[in-house]
């Protein structure tokens, strides 16, 4: 147990020398060390007892760091001076140190010693020993700390609080959730929790009458979730749409990752339940439901008058043939706008011909919204030249160049679709005009696709069934079948064959003939 420079190792008591960083190769050369660096050095007290090692440690500290010195002298090199205020005693140390002595008593056990000897004063489980361990070091810190003129009483206070589960650190939740967000969640909802995180440190600040913090998430790690009261968390939806000028949508989105982490906290007993959050997006729903859905796929005459607009005249508008072209790719794959412009060298498949004659392209998990989003699209013949007018401007033996250079990333999960996203909208308006907005957008191709999907089914397309929709759409199926038996990919000859129908029997020929 790492406490006070004190390791415990197979049961007896270590003392660990903590190097100062910008010394770490200086004495890894001088004691030779095979990594050329050395971060601490250890020295066996020779000791099962902590009141003993207590004792020791101090005069082991000084007799290693006179060792170093000598080592260093030797080497030609500066001796390290002696710290006045060790590690331990900085506030920043406190929470990690204090999570540290958390772990360590969690693991050790409750049960008694076998072999331990009644005759021997103190408790018999080693939990209680180290427990007891704890407290004579904290003793000695508050000591310490009372002597330099700081709060020991504090200090004291606050390790305890938080080594024996009484009170948590954000930070002892947001190690562990951000760690298995990384390892399961799209790099999309990832920039949504930061999105989120960075509110609700903001928030907290807030509720507390302090300035906005410089670092956000490092304000937020410090901060104790037991100390914020319930009436605090009930009020931070509010805050987003007063405050931050959100809508009650953007809000409930905001809030949706604050529950998953507090669901994870539970589920690993960081956090006692009930969940706060449960039942917190309820009435933010509702009040968005209010608000009508008017998105809708765009009419045929609406995807001519897009697809017969001059691409030189196109470029009054910025991103103008990056527009031309990622309209058409969207109309006939089902692609977001951001899949379309993350696309590489490398996620254009088949253009040997082994699966079949239809290219395709590649939505991989870095950019797709969902798990299932990683999906393979074939490309039909009708929208395949574009895919290859760019794939002959960009460098074909770089897998990683972008066949949408012009797409510059931006955006807090630096999206290759964010200033395209921002570009389009003054597109659309300036060709359809006025009545569009709010009607329709860059994500209507993807309504368009499904409605042309859907119509080709109607229209005897054999291919184009509801599995194969949510395939290549990247949807999860709706039935149990279809998300949990089947599999995940079914094959480039049936995705081609879907693809096919869907355009010969879906899509209206006169909006065939404007691509």
């Amino acid at each position: 147990m790492d406490m006070a420079n004190l390791t415990l190792r197979n049961g007896a008591y270590f003392v660990r020398y903590i190097v100062p960083k910008d010394r770490w190769r200086d004495v890894g050369t001088a004691l030779g060390s095979s990594t050329g660096i050395r971060r601490d050095v250890l020295k066996s007290l020779q000791t099962r007892e902590y009141k003993t090692a207590l004792r020791l440690r101090d005069a082991a500290l000084e007799a290693i760091r006179r060792m170093v010195n000598g080592k260093l002298a030797d080497a030609g090199y500066a001796p390290l001076h002696g710290c006045d205020v060790p590690d331990w005693m900085k506030p920043e140390n406190l929470i990690a140190d204090a999570l540290d002595a958390r772990r360590e008593i969690q693991n050790a056990s409750e049960r008694a010693d076998d072999d331990f000897d009644d005759n021997l004063q103190g408790p018999s489980d080693p939990r209680r020993r180290m427990m007891d361990g704890m407290d004579l070091m904290l003793e000695d810190r508050t000591e310490k700390l009372n002597a330099a003129g700081k709060d020991g009483g504090k200090y004291y206070r606050q390790f305890r609080e938080i080594a024996l589960g009484e009170s948590t650190p954000f930070s002892a939740i947001l190690d562990r959730w951000m760690k298995e967000r990384a390892s399961t969640a799209s790099h999309s909802l990832l920039s949504l929790d930061r999105a989120t995180l960075n509110h609700f440190s903001r928030y907290l600040a807030h509720s507390q009458d302090l300035p906005e913090p410089e670092d956000l998430m490092s304000f937020l790690r410090s901060q104790i979730v037991e100390d914020v009261p319930k009436r605090v968390l009930g009020e931070f939806a509010e805050w987003l749409m007063d405050e931050q000028h959100l809508s009650a949508k953007t809000a409930a989105n905001r809030i949706t990752p604050l529950k998953v982490m507090w669901d994870f906290a539970i589920k690993k007993h960081i956090l006692e339940g009930p969940n706060p959050w449960q039942g917190a997006t309820a009435g933010l729903k509702r009040k968005a439901g209010k608000q009508p859905v008017t998105l809708r796929p765009y009419t045929a005459s609406e995807l001519i008058r897009l697809f017969e607009v001059d691409p030189n005249k196109a470029k009054r508008w910025a991103w103008g043939p990056a527009i031309r072209d990622m309209m058409r790719l969207s109309l006939f794959t089902g692609a977001r706008q951001n899949e379309l412009a993350s696309l590489t060298v490398g996620r254009i498949l088949n253009r040997d011909g082994a699966e079949g004659p239809l290219w395709g392209i590649q939505v991989t998990n870095d950019v797709a919204k969902t798990r299932n989003a990683v999906r393979r699209i074939p490309l039909h013949p009708l929208v395949q030249p574009i895919i290859a007018r760019r794939l002959s401007a960009a460098d074909a033996s770089n897998p990683d160049a972008l066949l949408f250079p012009d797409c510059k990333p931006g955006g807090p999960g630096m999206k290759h679709g964010y200033y395209f996203a921002k570009r389009f909208p003054d597109f659309r308006k300036a060709v359809l005009g006025d009545a569009s907005n709010d009607v329709v957008d860059f994500h209507s191709f993807r309504r368009s696709f499904i409605t042309y999907f859907e119509l080709a089914n109607a229209n005897g397309a054999a291919a184009c069934t509801e599995i194969m929709r949510d395939r290549l759409v990247g949807h999860e199926s709706k039935s149990m079948a279809g998300n949990t038996y089947a599999a995940r990919d079914l094959g480039w000859d049936l995705y081609s064959r879907a693809i096919l129908g869907m355009v010969d029997k879906g899509i209206p020929d006169e909006v065939k003939e404007a691509v």
